[in-house]
């Protein structure tokens, strides 16, 4: 090919492939939405299952997993309903708007320790929640909500805007208000900024995101987790709330754990390193409660890079 229609036709074909993504998310999204809450879990079965088979490196590295990190623990890890949970995430994804919400979820939503986050509402008008991996985090949106919390989010960028602008969109009409990250975005001083005015801040935090996390003992091995909530906490004397949206069988269970100051030592680093293994020990004890809705597929100890 003509060196000179290659810089036409490749940015052509790049666009139409986007649109192509983005249209064909939008029609699923308005499929599922008008579909029952059971009915878009049950599809996470067929369609999880499919994902296992066809994503078989991937389910090869979580039975690699498995032996190495769940087993010395005693806990029942199992690749394939990893893979049919991921699934029924984005399904579930899809299906959520506040109409749906209402109609199925809120009358089967249970709230675990509430009396802790009101009582640190009142001495500090906004509040870190760190979060894993876990569940459906996007339910947390409409759930915070009703218990009068002001979420904000950071959302990872994407290389496909037309995506990044709808999911923005989407989530910030289910009640929270989303910034996106970044190389030269100042993510961190946006969000002690809007910690400070009273935003309640929810953070995924059990990977990092280009390798650049800090080293932390997960399970008795070496993972590597974002410095973010922990140095956002550390800066504003603001405690931290490890929180899981829990599945249950007919709805989700919001579940607060024991809120933590990080300590200040006269080493920032110390300090960080002694934040970290706290949020790791609460992330442990959240994960086991059904360690195979811990969805997270991607590389989280140091060995799997």
């Amino acid at each position: 090919m003509d060196y000179s229609l290659s810089k036409i036709y490749y940015p052509i074909q790049e666009f139409v492939m986007k649109l192509f993504q983005y249209l064909f998310i939008r029609f699923f999204h308005g499929v599922l939405k008008i579909l029952p809450f059971n009915f878009v879990r049950f599809l996470s079965y067929p369609i999880g299952f499919i994902y296992f088979i066809f994503t078989f490196r991937t389910s090869a590295k979580l039975y690699k997993r498995k032996k190495e990190i769940f087993e010395p623990k005693k806990l029942r890890y199992d690749p394939l309903l990893v893979k049919i949970n991921y699934s029924r995430y984005w399904l579930e994804t899809l299906w959520l708007t506040n109409n749906n919400f209402d109609k199925y979820i809120s009358k089967n939503m249970e709230v675990i320790n509430h009396d802790n986050v009101k009582k640190l509402k009142k001495q500090y008008p906004g509040l870190i929640f760190a979060l894993p991996h876990m569940g459906n985090w996007e339910f947390a949106i409409p759930a915070g909500n009703n218990i009068n919390l002001d979420l904000l989010a950071v959302a990872e960028p994407l290389s496909n805007k037309y995506v990044l602008n709808w999911f923005k969109k989407l989530r910030e009409s289910l009640g929270i208000e989303i910034i996106i990250g970044g190389k030269g975005q100042n993510t961190f001083n946006t969000l002690e900024e809007k910690l400070i005015s009273g935003k309640d801040i929810c953070l995924l935090s059990d990977r990092s995101v280009n390798k650049s996390g800090v080293a932390v003992e997960f399970f008795s091995n070496i993972a590597s987790f974002p410095r973010g909530p922990v140095a956002l906490s550390l800066k504003t004397g603001v405690p931290i709330v490890p929180t899981a949206m829990i599945k249950k069988s007919s709805g989700y269970m919001l579940y607060f754990h024991n809120p933590f100051y990080v300590p200040l030592f006269e080493n920032e680093a110390t300090s960080i390193q002694q934040g970290l293994k706290t949020l790791s020990n609460s992330f442990e004890e959240l994960l086991s409660m059904d360690i195979n809705d811990w969805h997270s597929i991607q590389p989280i100890w140091t060995a799997e890079y």
